[in-house]
């Protein structure tokens, strides 16, 4: 018998309805990135989304209730950008705002200047200076404080922007730089929050991972008083520097890492040149505990490609000498481990970026996903859930298991098996947890919208219990695979976006996607040419 009907529908994945190209273009045609705005309630079914050029910014809605699938708002030129040619351009765009009636977005990338849009007006709200001539390559803006923004460049540092001080002629709007000492060595290429925002997780063109344990941020913090100008002692002060990352790898990718993020307590993470994304944990970091001490943060111990604080613990004698070492319970332990990988065949190009969608508080039961585009037109979809399960609701009832085999081999099979979810004996393997976010908030100009999305996820073979409900399959662990860190797995679903090739000429090169917080809706960006200077930029939207 198969799960509830209700419970089918949400294993669907998006359908392409509708493509937009730009025409023939012969500059900097890339389209590099793409954000829904995050920021409203349930109600909303015409999401707002922006889409970042090299040399524009595109804001659109879509809906599924008029003929209209998109409806652009505002196509912006940068006209600073546009200008300079030598400039690589636009890459990177976050939602963020001081005045929740007034969305902004953070735009950045070649000028290495932070650009804040208000979004409704389609206006310049202000510009950001900190990075210098170091292009920026990614924003990310705080899960809970929509006001707090960081950047990743290629000045090798992060910096924690606060958008409310962005016109105080005494506070500078930097309140955090996280690097200055042994976090990368090379350009960071992206940076991510997790979910708690005490956390920032970054990669580069150094092949590192790190992870940097960042102040409460809070308005009662103490954090800001240290960094008051009442309270410094000389000017240095009025920034934090976060010297130290408490954990730093090379060893989970070899060449340069593009996309990293938290997926709950673990990392997903994409490097060029590897054809897959690899999910992992850090031994030790458990968000449930207070963050570590600044003295864990490995100082030492350059020569090893895994340094990891969170498995350390401090202690202080009475003469206040502080002795770190590993904590009893991690002696023998690894400083991560491996968990899953995900066949992402055709994607040996650097700067190429996955979306996840996670559950938040307004959409609790959504099915945790990922989405990733390729360099030959196919966007490909992992459902976290259906691999959690080991099942996928009835869609994949009439699809073979296993692979064709040649002639004359002889026929394997394995029958589908239906228990209750009580019968199970599986290892604990995807247990999820929502922890609480920011309110919501309404914003007056665009319909209400949800905060930012923080759920808590551990990898399991645990099936709800389903009380009256009829029984769940049993897991087809030779679909859905979860034991094997190196066996790559497939995709529960691909398209192709045959519209966005140029020309029929040349596969549509993707760039960026992103979910809906209703998780109906997705948008994969890129850019199809035949040569430097010629072809288009587009992205593709899909439905469910």
């Amino acid at each position: 018998m198969p799960p509830p009907a209700d419970m089918n529908q949400a294993f669907v994945l998006p359908k392409v309805k509708y493509c937009f190209k730009t025409t023939n273009e012969t500059d900097r045609l890339v389209f590099y990135d793409v954000k829904f705005y995050p920021y409203a309630g349930t109600l909303n079914l015409e999401p707002v989304f922006a889409v970042v050029a090299q040399t524009k910014v595109y804001f659109g809605r879509v809906s599924n209730e008029t003929d209209a699938i998109v409806t652009m708002l505002h196509e912006i030129q940068d006209e600073q950008e546009s200008r300079n040619r030598d400039s690589s351009g636009l890459n990177s765009c976050s939602w963020c705002y001081v005045d929740p009636q007034q969305p902004l977005l953070a735009v950045a990338g070649g000028s290495g200047q932070l650009k804040v849009i208000d979004a409704v007006r389609g206006e310049r709200f202000t510009t950001l200076i900190g990075h210098g001539h170091g292009t920026i390559n990614d924003i990310a803006t705080h899960p809970i404080y929509p006001w707090i923004v960081a950047t990743a460049s290629m000045d090798k540092s992060l910096r924690i922007w606060d958008l409310r001080r962005h016109n105080f002629r005494h506070e500078s709007p930097t309140i955090v730089i996280c690097g200055q000492a042994s976090g990368h060595s090379e350009g960071i290429l992206t940076v991510s929050w997790h979910a708690t925002g005490r956390y920032l997780i970054s990669g580069g063109l150094d092949n590192r991972i790190c992870v940097w344990t960042v102040p409460d941020l809070d308005d009662e913090s103490p954090f800001w008083r240290e960094i008051a100008p009442e309270n410094r002692k000389r000017s240095s002060q009025e920034v934090k520097i976060i010297h130290f990352p408490h954990f730093t790898t090379s060893a989970i990718h070899h060449d340069f890492v593009d996309c990293v993020k938290f997926f709950g307590d673990l990392v997903l993470s994409k490097a060029a040149n590897e054809n897959k994304l690899v999910l992992w944990k850090m031994t030790g970091f458990d968000t449930r505990s207070p963050p570590p001490d600044s003295a864990t943060a490995p100082k030492t111990e350059g020569y090893l490609d895994t340094r990891n604080g969170f498995m350390r613990t401090a202690t202080g004698d009475k003469n206040s000498v502080e002795t770190v070492k590993i904590a009893p319970e991690f002696l023998d332990q690894p400083p991560y481990q491996r968990l899953l990988e995900f066949d992402s065949p055709n994607s040996k190009t650097f700067y190429m970026r996955f979306g996840l969608l996670l559950p938040s508080p307004d959409f609790p039961d959504l099915h945790p996903a990922l989405v990733f585009g390729n360099e030959t037109t196919e966007v490909r979809f992992w459902d976290l859930q259906r691999l959690s399960l080991g099942f996928a609701g009835g869609l994949d009832e009439n699809k073979p298991t296993a692979p064709r085999r040649k002639k004359g081999a002889a026929a394997r099979f394995n029958r589908a098996n239906v228990a209750p979810a009580g019968e199970m004996d599986s290892p604990s393997l995807v247990r999820e947890s929502t922890v609480s976010s920011a309110s919501n908030i309404s914003l007056g100009p665009w319909p209400a919208r949800q905060t930012s999305t923080e759920a808590t996820s551990e990898i399991s073979d645990d099936l709800p219990a389903n009380g009256s409900n009829p029984p769940f399959p049993v897991p087809n662990r030779k679909r859905y695979p979860l034991h094997d860190p190196h066996q790559p797995i497939k995709p529960h679903e691909r398209l192709k976006l045959i519209e966005l090739q140029y020309k029929q000429q040349k596969g549509f090169f993707a760039r960026a996607a992103d979910w809906s917080p209703c998780g109906r809706w997705c948008i994969v960006v890129g850019e199809s040419q035949i040569s430097e200077n010629e072809g288009w930029g587009g992205f593709a939207v899909l439905h469910r």
